[in-house]
């Protein structure tokens, strides 16, 4: 197991400065204003992004032990520098939160120091790369890179797909409303049909349900986000997308596609390969990740009347709830 095998989405965009909308990185949510007619929940503090709803009911285990690993390598990495720096801390004097919050801390600088960051910030150069080139026709990027590139364009015109426009923002509904960044959408040529594409750098697909899901939250979003990210941008209904499958098994159905593009150097970078993905099976992943989030929310709720657990009263003692 490697890298490749997580982290393979291109970080979000910058976060949120005085006056503007964006991702607010301690929250790790987006702070944007609601679409038209969308009333906030209450205590509302941003949308929740794609990524994390597609993954709420995934398989962490693995992800977990690579994580631990990585900051374990971190911990010996520079003659074990960070280790002596967390040694040095005086975490006795701390207050639990405290102690958490600075644990954390060095738990990603140690994860860095192993080279954890390395396959996320490849992919993220890759997707900057295809957005460059598809907004204003500019190649950049290292000569691999650029093979890449060219492989992708080849593979798009080879399956009929014509680039429509790049990296725009959604709001989708579903779990009182999240919010996330699709690479692109595209035109069939031949058919007239209209459909979501997303750029993926990972080396191997080590599950397509987090993928399957993220891109139906892109293609059945409501609300697109038009210009700056401030006070002068706005929402826009966003048109539906039409795109039906041609392989074997999912031809006539509801497809997005992936265009997988490793980032690990070395071979098997090329080709660039175009995936059709089922949205049917990605909405009922989708779906079943919100009403997980939901669950989630009521089980660690503390409030007696919603949280699902109670104290069993003496026997003979009277209960004011109804048995049903």
């Amino acid at each position: 197991m490697t890298t490749d095998d997580f982290f393979d989405d291109a970080p979000a965009k910058p976060s949120v400065k005085t006056g503007t909308y964006g991702l607010d990185p301690s929250a790790g949510k987006y702070m944007y204003p609601p679409p038209p007619g969308v009333v906030p929940p209450k205590g509302h503090r941003g949308w929740m992004r794609m990524t994390n709803l597609a993954g709420a009911f995934s398989d962490q285990k693995a992800l977990q032990d690579w994580l631990e690993w990585k900051a374990l390598m971190g911990l010996r990495a520079s003659d074990g520098l960070i280790f002596d720096e967390w040694m040095a801390e005086h975490v006795e004097a701390m207050e639990p939160d405290q102690q958490k919050a600075l644990a954390k801390e060095y738990g990603e600088r140690a994860r860095q120091a192993a080279g954890a960051d390395a396959a996320a910030r490849r992919g993220t150069a890759r997707h900057n790369m295809m957005d460059t080139y598809f907004t204003t026709g500019y190649e950049t990027g290292t000569r691999s890179m650029r093979a890449q590139l060219a492989s992708a364009l080849e593979a798009l015109d080879r399956a009929g797909l014509e680039m429509l426009e790049t990296e725009f923002l959604v709001w989708n509904s579903v779990a009182g409303g999240v919010m996330g960044r699709s690479d692109g959408k595209v035109l069939c040529r031949r058919t007239g049909q209209v459909g979501i594409i997303d750029w993926k750098t990972q080396a191997r697909f080590y599950t397509w349900q987090n993928t399957a899901a993220q891109l139906d939250g892109y293609d059945s979003a409501e609300w697109i986000w038009r210009g700056p990210d401030n006070a002068d941008g706005r929402w826009e209904a966003q048109e539906p997308n039409t795109l039906l499958g041609t392989s074997e098994h999912l031809a006539g159905r509801r497809v997005a596609l992936v265009a997988h593009m490793p980032q690990a150097p070395g071979p098997g970078q090329l080709p660039v390969e175009i995936h059709e993905v089922d949205l049917v099976y990605g909405h009922a992943v989708l779906v079943t990740a919100a009403r997980n989030v939901e669950l989630r929310s009521v089980g660690r709720s503390t409030a007696a009347a919603r949280r699902p657990a109670a104290i069993r009263p003496p026997a003979g003692v009277a209960s004011t709830a109804i048995a049903g």
